[in-house]
């Protein structure tokens, strides 16, 4: 059975207003006010920038207003707004923020809240810091002088910087490392100037270049030297093809850290709805802060806690709809949840799913593209196949999804990259026989990650597609692509329900899908599946919201068809029988049928849980929650609340203490005000 492994969290202590768990954020108040948050000190002196990612509701910053701050006090900060994405009213949907703080010794907090009030901004003059500052990367013996590289990318008219404005100027620059003997090595660095005077680097070492000859893997020493002071040193052994690390530095104290309001976020689409009144245990939270001190930790490539051998079942703290980190970063604020979740996108360059040809490989440029081994040369496989030795086995059926919410939340672009490479192997990799080829007709040909695929394959694959799309800036060169790729396949997956319909008969509303054990079908899948659905719908997907919509009359449904014959504990169960004869070619049609056939073959909970000896509440209670309040179906309501006291495992606040991926609730059912 699968049984989540747990690494617990304590709470912050109470603040007075707008309490949550955790932390305590200031209720936006005044006319222009958008949103709360905490800064918690770093030590870092008055006027120390911070930056952070900021998503906003639709609506909340118009594009004619300027992006202000204030202290809960009053006092105003100053406050600079570079909108990466926006909603199709033209209102900002997500952000990089940067803010210049007061003073704060280590662990003090500051409630500040974001307004629309303010001021036009200027651009900062980069030459004063630049010139007071030095930054040198050296590959073996090769130095490269990145602010030379920065300076000339400042002064080329084509080079938009990532951040513009009177508080940070940051851009980005990036060359091919050939002297080590491959054509697949290239430096990117994201490198930034601040109005306190810092600068700060974040070089990465990608691996990833695709479809020429000459590339392979690497071995290399890396030194990066900031004002002569050397503050990264790494001995690289053997960096394998499609992978890539990187570390961000700066030249002053780390500035004070940001605590988002996870309801607002939730509110604006970016992330589920975490009940932040729950609380998480503190040995989870103890946990997590000792493995980010771990010496391997720093080690360039390491998987950080990731499972390598992607397939394996059972739980794991990196599945979800977010991973464990992230889900109680997003309910807690505390920031060893932050530095595991941001640790863990780092680590993420070391998957070998990164595939560079210009750009991130895409259906585009390579139709008949399948990154499998088996693809065989180009266009159909890749030049260099995956190395067998790379210490990784990937399974877009349990992929984890690392970059999403720290992007959201730091800004820093290289996560970014991360949640665009993976989105492309999520298509890449499946197979051109089910994914399909452009010339044959219909909507999804060529980009298909629902057909043939095990329905958690699916949902996860479209849940990166998603995220990567909504997330990616407007005139990013992926965003059409993206974009067109997650509706065709929501606008394929619409196009079945009148035949899945006629099929599933009374208890229609689940995706059909490959899992390996015929006339057999695990809820929990579908579960997973309506997060991805949720997701999209809340964003504004027509098609995915039909889609939920159609799913609601399973999802709820198996909970409350006791009168027709299904037992409702089986609606938890691990594996439901749809079929009399697992050889038959077409599902039983009524809840009778289902559940006289799920009790015949041994896979019923009757008036108990024996068949629920896992997660799987959690994630029906998750899901129901998310129906309920994506759509308003009252079922859902009702069976949310049957099984919220139905003493189900799992399912009491302890227990979601000490696992919190799936401690999802409807809203208005969390426990926090200002909501």
């Amino acid at each position: 059975m699968r049984r989540r492994a747990v690494l617990a969290l304590s709470a912050l202590p109470a603040w007075p207003a707008c309490a949550q768990v955790g932390a305590s954020l200031p209720c936006p108040g005044r006319p222009g006010d958008v949103v709360g948050l905490v800064l918690e000190g770093t030590g870092a002196p008055a006027g120390a920038v911070t930056v952070f990612g900021q998503c906003f509701r639709a609506g909340d910053l118009p594009r004619q207003a300027w992006l202000g701050a204030r202290l809960a006090d009053g006092r105003p900060l100053a406050a600079q707004c570079d909108v990466k994405t926006r909603h199709p009213d033209g209102s900002a949907r997500h952000a990089v923020v940067a803010l210049a703080a007061p003073a704060l010794a280590a662990g003090a907090r500051a409630a500040v809240v974001l307004t629309r009030e303010g001021q036009a901004p200027q651009r900062l003059d980069p030459a004063p810091v630049l010139a007071a500052h030095r930054a040198e990367l050296w590959i073996d013996q090769r130095q490269i002088d990145l602010l030379a590289l920065m300076r000339a990318a400042l002064a080329d008219p084509a080079v938009q910087p990532w951040q513009s404005g009177p508080l940070a100027l940051q851009t980005r620059v990036a060359l091919a490392v050939t002297h080590l003997g491959a054509s697949s090595l290239r430096l990117v660095a994201d490198l930034a100037v601040r109005a306190d005077g810092s600068l700060w680097v974040e070089p990465w070492l990608r691996n990833d270049g695709a479809m020429r000859a000459g590339g392979g893997p690497v071995a290399y020493g890396m030194r990066l030297v900031l004002d002569g002071r050397e503050v990264l040193r790494a001995e690289v052994g053997r960096q394998h093809q499609y992978t890539g690390w990187g570390r961000l530095a700066g030249s002053a104290l780390p500035p004070p850290l940001v605590r988002h309001d996870a309801g607002y976020l939730a509110d604006a689409g970016a992330v589920p709805r975490y009940d932040t009144s729950t609380g998480v245990a503190p040995a989870l939270l103890a946990a997590l802060g000792e493995a980010a001190r771990a010496p391997r930790w720093s080690r360039p490539l390491d998987p950080r806690g990731i499972t390598q051998n992607m397939p394996q079942t059972g739980g794991r703290a990196d599945i979800g709809p977010v991973t464990q980190s992230q889900a109680i970063w997003l309910q807690t604020g505390d920031p060893r949840a932050g530095a595991y979740a941001i640790g863990q996108a780092e680590a993420a360059g070391a998957i070998p799913w990164h595939y560079w040809d210009g750009a991130w490989m895409d259906t585009r440029r390579w139709p008949r593209l399948w990154t499998d081994g088996r693809g065989g040369p180009p266009p159909g496989g890749l030049m260099q196949p995956v190395a067998a030795d790379t210490g990784w086995v990937l399974d877009s059926a349990h992929q984890p999804d690392l970059a999403t919410v720290p992007y959201l939340l730091t800004g820093r672009r290289a996560f970014l990259d991360e949640m665009q490479a993976q989105a492309s192997w999520s298509v890449l990799s499946q197979w051109t026989g089910t994914r399909g080829t452009p010339d044959r007709p219909g909507p999804a040909e060529g980009v298909n990650v629902v057909r043939g695929n095990q329905v958690r394959g699916a949902a996860w694959s479209l849940r990166q597609i998603d995220n990567a799309a909504w997330a990616s800036p407007d005139d990013d060169p992926m965003a059409p692509w993206l974009r067109s790729t997650g509706s065709a396949n929501w606008a394929w997956l619409r196009a079945q329900i009148p035949g899945w319909t006629s099929a599933q008969g009374e208890a229609h509303g689940w995706i059909p899908g490959e899992y390996g054990a015929p006339g057999l079908l695990p809820p929990w899948q579908q579960d997973y599946f309506a997060f991805t659905c949720a997701a999209a719908a809340r964003r504004g997907n027509r098609d995915a919201a039909a889609v939920l919509a159609w799913m609601g009359n399973f999802l709820a449904g198996r909970f409350l068809a006791e009168r027709r014959g299904f037992v409702r504990n089986d609606g938890a169960a691990y594996l439901l029988a749809m079929n009399a004869d697992p050889t038959a070619s077409r599902p039983l049609r009524s809840w009778a049928e289902i559940g006289q056939a799920t009790r015949a073959r041994g896979l019923s909970n009757g008036a108990g849980w024996s068949k629920t000896d896992g997660d799987y509440a959690q994630l029906a209670l998750a899901s129901l929650a998310m129906l309920w309040e994506t759509t308003g179906n009252g079922d859902a309501q009702v069976a949310w609340q049957w099984l919220r006291n139905s003493g189900a495992p799992f399912i009491s606040q302890e227990a979601f203490r000490r696992d919190p991926v799936f401690n999802i609730v409807p809203r208005g059912e969390a426990r926090s005000a200002c909501r």
